[in-house]
């Protein structure tokens, strides 16, 4: 056996027999291998040996266990069962409890550096991850430092502080508790030069509105330490973003225009290449039946005209075609009107077929006939080579829908698989 990769497949050879695996097929088939060991590897985590059923520690709740009995009967049944968590003894909760509460202010103090000198936000916890006890805090002073905390040290006494009792109540889960006293006090915050002006300006206005509720009005601060101040309306900058949103919209309308445009020629060049072995076939022919270069033209335009008249689809070609036999009629050179053909139409192939126009009527070659031919043959290859291509880009745009849906399969298999794992 003899294996290899080819255009994106895996491909397995025999003696007489080839199996080709696709990279979508191989992205499925590791998925499935993957999600299989994950299964493996959730499912035996926690075997059961000997009957024992392992508890968890303190604090860590209540467990939901499910097991597979064998023996009982013909064939294993399951059993589902709560496993309490581990319990303290008396000894036990009065240790931990003692090691909660010596540890319990270094704790709560946040960047406090004690509970003499509170100025920010304490920590209080609700559990004590190393005990598995639970903590639930009350205050004597919650305008100051409430049971979440947070402090409000805005009122509070600069020169002593403001005394705030914390009491904490420490419980297992068997019910036993004690009660913890913490002495604290609560210090105003301390504020950066910035924001000491900020709160005596605020000061400051709030006195003038105090002063003057009598009145249809007040006049704010001129002037803070010296400083001139000016008072504008904060809707009333909102103006600017309606210019930056029109100059982002603008720009984007711009940027979607050159997409369209960029587009519109992507297409209309794939129409040029699908129409042009069409379009040298048909000139090839209408020369081998004895019609010159001028007449086979005026003959492929007139024929494009009538089938528009019936409603046929534009075809940019044969409309360049049409335009090339208005410009003789007009009066413009044929050699020039050839050349400008194919300058309009921009690709290789058109620009090569308007130079072999060009040397026919300047030389007058009897051997166009024999170039068309072999233009064709090329021109039909070109075509080909285009479809195929368009297929590629056509498979390759519907990988994404396919690793999409994929995707949604992959999550609706496993997500049941690992809930019933937990």
């Amino acid at each position: 056996m003899r294996f290899g990769f080819q255009k994106g497949s895996l491909i397995f050879r025999f003696d007489k027999r080839e199996i080709r695996i696709t990279s979508a097929e191989l992205l499925c088939l590791l998925a499935g291998v993957l999600l299989f060991a994950a299964a493996g590897l959730a499912g035996g985590q926690e075997p059961v040996e000997a009957g024992y059923v392992a508890r968890r520690e303190y604090g860590q709740g209540e467990e939901e266990t499910s097991l597979l009995v064998n023996g009982l009967e013909e064939k294993p049944f399951l059993v589902e069962f709560s496993v309490a968590e581990q319990q303290y003894t008396e000894a036990e909760a009065k240790a931990a409890m003692d090691d909660l509460e010596s540890r319990l202010e270094e704790m709560i103090l946040g960047a406090n550096p004690d509970l003499a000198h509170v100025r920010s936000d304490l920590y209080l916890k609700t559990e004590d991850p190393a005990t598995g006890l639970t903590l639930r805090w009350s205050s004597d002073s919650p305008e100051l430092l409430d049971t979440d905390g947070k402090v409000n040290g805005e009122h509070a006494d600069e020169a002593g502080g403001s005394p705030v009792e914390l009491r904490a109540e420490l419980r297992d889960s068997q019910g036993r508790f004690r009660e913890v006293c913490l002495s604290a006090r609560v210090y105003p915050p301390v504020l950066s030069p910035g924001e000491e002006a900020k709160a005596g300006l605020l000061q400051q206005i709030q006195r003038r509105e105090e002063d003057t509720r009598t009145d249809s009005g007040f006049y704010l601060p001129e002037e803070y330490e010296g400083r001139k101040l000016t008072y504008q309306d904060p809707e009333s900058s909102s103006s600017a973003w309606i210019l930056i949103m029109g100059i982002a919209a603008a720009l984007l309308l711009r940027t979607r225009q050159q997409n369209q445009e960029k587009e519109k020629k992507k297409q209309r060049d794939r129409q040029l290449l699908l129409d042009y072995s069409e379009l040298v076939s048909r000139l090839q022919i209408f020369l081998g039946a004895g019609m010159t270069v001028h007449t086979a033209w005026e003959k492929i335009a007139e024929d494009y005209l009538e089938s528009r008249k019936r409603g046929g689809e534009e075809r940019p070609a044969y409309e360049e075609v049409a335009q090339t036999c208005s410009q003789i009629r007009s009066g413009a050179p044929e050699g020039r009107a050839y050349e400008e053909f194919g300058r309009r139409c921009g690709l290789p192939p058109y620009l090569k077929l308007a130079g072999l126009l060009e040397q026919n009527r300047r030389t007058g070659g009897k051997n166009l006939r024999q170039l068309l031919t072999i233009e064709v043959t090329d021109a039909f290859e070109q075509r080909k080579n285009l479809a195929r291509r368009q297929g590629e880009e056509a498979s390759a745009r519907l990988l994404l829908p396919l690793f999409m849906m994929l995707g949604i399969v992959m999550v609706i298999v496993s997500v049941p698989a690992f809930l019933s794992f937990s």
